[in-house]
């Protein structure tokens, strides 16, 4: 169990709160994040229907009887409707729903589930997505703590990796040697593909690892997170092997700039959108703006990427507890790439690492 009954009650009473002031009087819950959120219980969706339903007198999860048990095991829910293969599961739902009143649906919940509601729910149905939103983006003591261990594991796991690194090693080799130095941190896996680039694979942000072999003078982009309690963590580093390209090195320390300048400089005053364009100065007057090709930093949480949004439109002023990445990165296609990526929370003042590898030039 994720989540202890005293979370679990309070993130309900928060729930009921904001529901209340949006005139909703249901919110539907489908197994994924916002499920774990709310139940501490990590499942997926699936084809056989599985809702939580929280109202202001009914917090129950309908379920099909192989569920049933898990969700007692891993839950602090003890309101459960099951149903069986041959029953009709949506007019249980129909029956939890009977009361008039604006219904929130949340976004993920499969089509082929929706449509067999919708003649329940027609004309009271709107997004919980907000709502949601708006409780998650604020990390509780538990949720900062976990990211945190999340990133220490991780860190670990790369700092025990490095030194398997050899002439001729193949970017997905190296990937599973990272990924299974998680599972030896006691991570319970990669929170993401992990993403290992030698040389011109660097310039490319999303590469995913293949049988490029290390050579000396490679840029070496390693993009990785582990998973721990049901929290993610999302960090870059960069380094060279065996010598350093001195254009490359003058990237880097630019890059680290931009990283290290947006955190020092965020204040409670700060806009998310400001610390995207801080750092996109920073590249720009280096000369390398048309080379910074992506957002500043995404926010993390149980899920990889997941609002605030460092980005010219996020215009919203950092939010306490909020927790995100601040990634700058410059990319030359046909040579290679540097990204510097932290996950960070904001604590009311300041912005605040959780990571504490170098991001100093380093060369392997």
């Amino acid at each position: 169990m994720h989540i202890d009954r005293t979370t679990f009650e309070t993130r309900l009473k928060n729930l009921r709160g904001l529901m209340q002031k949006a005139s909703v009087d249901y919110v539907l819950v489908p197994p994924g994040p916002n499920f774990f959120y709310l139940t501490g219980m990590i499942t997926e969706s699936m084809e056989r229907l599985a809702l939580f339903i929280i109202g202001s007198d009914v917090q129950e999860v309908v379920c099909p009887d192989l569920m049933k048990q898990q969700v007692l095991e891993e839950s602090p829910v003890d309101e459960i409707k099951t149903w069986s293969d041959g029953d009709d599961p949506y007019d249980l739902v129909r029956r939890t729903l009977s009361k008039k009143g604006k219904i929130a649906v949340e976004g993920s919940v499969p089509y082929f589930h929706y449509e067999k509601m919708e003649k329940y729910i027609k004309g009271r149905a709107v997004s919980a997505d907000p709502i949601l939103e708006q409780m998650r983006i604020i990390k509780d003591h538990s949720e900062l703590s976990s990211i945190g261990e999340a990133v220490a594991r991780s860190e670990k796991a790369l700092e025990n990796s490095l030194p398997e690194l050899k002439d001729s090693m193949t970017e997905k080799e190296f990937s599973r040697i990272l990924e299974n130095n998680f599972f030896e941190e006691d991570l319970s896996g990669p929170a993401f593909p992990s993403i290992v680039s030698f040389g011109r694979n660097a310039a490319m942000p999303h590469h995913s690892p293949d049988n490029t072999k290390l050579k000396p003078g490679d840029t070496i982009v390693i993009d990785y997170g582990g998973s721990y309690r049901g929290y993610a963590s999302d960090s870059t580093r960069t380094f060279f092997w065996k010598k350093e390209d001195p254009e490359m090195h003058t990237i880097l320390e630019t890059v680290r700039e931009a990283n290290e300048t947006v955190r020092k400089r965020a204040t409670r005053n700060t806009k998310y959108s400001e610390m995207d364009s801080l750092a996109r100065k920073i590249i720009t007057d280096a000369g390398y703006g048309d080379k910074f090709i992506h957002r500043l930093g995404h926010g993390l949480g149980i899920q990889v990427h997941e609002p605030p949004f460092l980005v010219g439109t996020d215009t919203r002023t950092m939010i306490k507890n909020s927790v995100f990445t601040i990634e700058p990165g410059i990319y030359i296609a046909g040579k290679g790439g540097v990204r510097i990526e932290d996950t960070n929370y904001f604590d009311g003042e300041r912005c605040i690492s959780f990571n504490r590898m170098s991001r100093s030039s380093t060369i392997l």
